[in-house]
């Protein structure tokens, strides 16, 4: 439209108005997929929302699981790291009540520039372990674990029924001397 040779604006706050929008639900669907998220629950009662901001906590170590081609990230929240730097759990000591240790599971793929290395590749789950002592029959560690969906960019719960943790804690009750945790702290430098 022309106004005394000048193009008025409308149009534009027309374009504006729709790209926000557009921003706007974009925004609203991230959110309304985060939020569900933090509030899944594991079949034992365990609830995502546990670690929310996991994603900042310290990297303890990295695994790789050639069995399964994965590769494995153990971050610990701030009590679980002051912990390892106390030398738990290969003093003998155990984790305090209130420590979480979370593995990210990745697929892997070849580095295409040096094709000799691996790298992460598309997120398989979230698993995390928190210390807690009404979990007595897990050693005082409450398991749960997320399935990651890629395509739908969503979570499922693993497991029917609180039983699915007897599964995590089979594996962990091999290093009962270590309070059921394989992972060494790596020091960083």
């Amino acid at each position: 439209m022309w106004l005394k040779g000048k193009r008025s604006i409308l149009p534009l706050c027309g374009v504006a108005a729709g790209v926000l929008a557009v921003t706007l639900t974009g925004w609203g669907q991230t959110t309304a997929k985060e939020n569900a998220k933090w509030s899944l629950r594991a079949p034992n009662g365990i609830h995502f929302g546990l670690i929310k901001g996991y994603e900042h906590w310290e990297v303890v170590a990295m695994h790789y699981r050639p069995d399964m081609k994965e590769m494995r990230y153990i971050l610990g929240n701030p009590l679980a790291v002051q912990a390892y730097r106390q030398g738990i759990p290969q003093n003998g000591h155990n984790f305090p009540t209130g420590a979480i240790l979370v593995k990210i599971g990745y697929s892997l793929k070849p580095i295409r520039s040096f094709p000799s290395a691996i790298e992460p590749n598309v997120l398989q789950r979230v698993e995390f372990m928190v210390r807690d002592p009404k979990f007595k029959s897990t050693g005082g560690w409450g398991f749960a674990r997320f399935v990651y969906h890629p395509a739908t960019k969503t979570y499922t719960p693993y497991g029917q029924n609180a039983s699915f943790a007897q599964e995590c804690f089979n594996c962990h009750a091999i290093v009962k001397n270590r309070d059921f945790v394989f992972t060494s702290y790596v020091p960083k430098g």
